[in-house]
């Protein structure tokens, strides 16, 4: 049980090399009732950041891992060039990480609390879903999956739920509105699975080049490359050329690589490949 409050609750730092903090206000609403829920969100949804970080078109996907000077955080939120004073200030980012060579800090999303709360807040915004749809209709599926190592199991949940998105309204807008389909799918994939509290990072840099997605189950990693347009193979072959998979060989979890296909008319996963190391 204290391993699961630490993991809902924990994780604040107020300087580089700081000891963790827990949220008080959360920690005594859930020894006091005897439940684990996102106390820090009972009262709304964070319109106004959500709107600012629109403003600024702050890029969700990056906001698991930032290196970024002091400058850029700790400074009056009146003069801020983009969200990012205001996701620390605010609870969403706290420091995770100093390097005193550098002076460079690290920023994170706290822990699952902040994460269930933001990214509940964000699904709608960036894709037009309806997160509780998402949550009951496919995402816990999809986990499931995940989580006892079936990908093609977990394919078939991803392509049959994308297959009825074109006919909700929001979600063609915000496609249509995308910079490129490519994009707009990562942002969705990432999205859900941070839902779910899976660990997913997005265009890692690795030497051959940036992976599309990378998702960290306990037992598994799972590196995956989608492409618009394209095939499910040569999505595999871009994984295999470029190395994208080598940096995790060592991890000692198991390592998936899959190719993805989205059908650009059909708004659905068309086709993928899955190679085990």
């Amino acid at each position: 049980m204290y391993a699961k409050i630490k993991f809902k609750y924990d994780g604040y730092h107020f300087a580089g090399g700081a000891e963790a903090v827990f949220n008080p206000f959360s920690l005594l609403n859930a020894l006091g009732d005897r439940l684990l829920r996102n106390y820090w969100f009972a009262s709304g949804t964070p319109t106004f950041l959500i709107k600012q970080m629109q403003h600024f078109h702050t890029d969700i996907t990056s906001l698991d891992s930032l290196d970024v000077p002091e400058s850029a955080f700790d400074q009056p939120t009146e003069n801020m060039k983009d969200a990012l004073p205001l996701l620390y200030q605010s609870g969403y980012l706290t420091i995770k990480d100093y390097d005193p060579d550098t002076e460079a800090y690290e920023l994170s999303i706290p822990n699952q609390e902040v994460r269930v709360g933001y990214v509940n807040g964000l699904l709608p915004t960036y894709t037009g879903l309806n997160n509780a749809d998402v949550q009951i209709g496919f995402a816990a599926k999809f986990w499931k999956a995940l989580k006892t190592g079936d990908i093609d199991l977990a394919m078939r949940h991803m392509q049959s739920y994308l297959a009825g998105i074109p006919y909700v309204e929001g979600f063609k807008q915000k496609l249509a509105e995308a910079k490129t389909k490519e994009g707009f799918y990562e942002y969705t994939f990432y999205l859900i699975f941070s839902m779910l509290n899976v660990y997913a990072r997005t265009q890692v840099k690795v030497a051959g080049g940036r992976v599309d997605m990378v998702i960290l189950m306990p037992d598994a990693i799972y590196v995956m490359e989608l492409k618009v347009g394209d095939t499910a193979r040569h999505a595999l072959d871009q994984i295999n050329a470029r190395g994208y998979a080598t940096p995790y060989l060592t991890d000692g979890r198991r390592v998936v690589k899959v190719g993805i296909r989205f059908d650009a008319d059909k708004h659905t996963v068309d086709e993928w490949e899955v190679e085990s190391v």
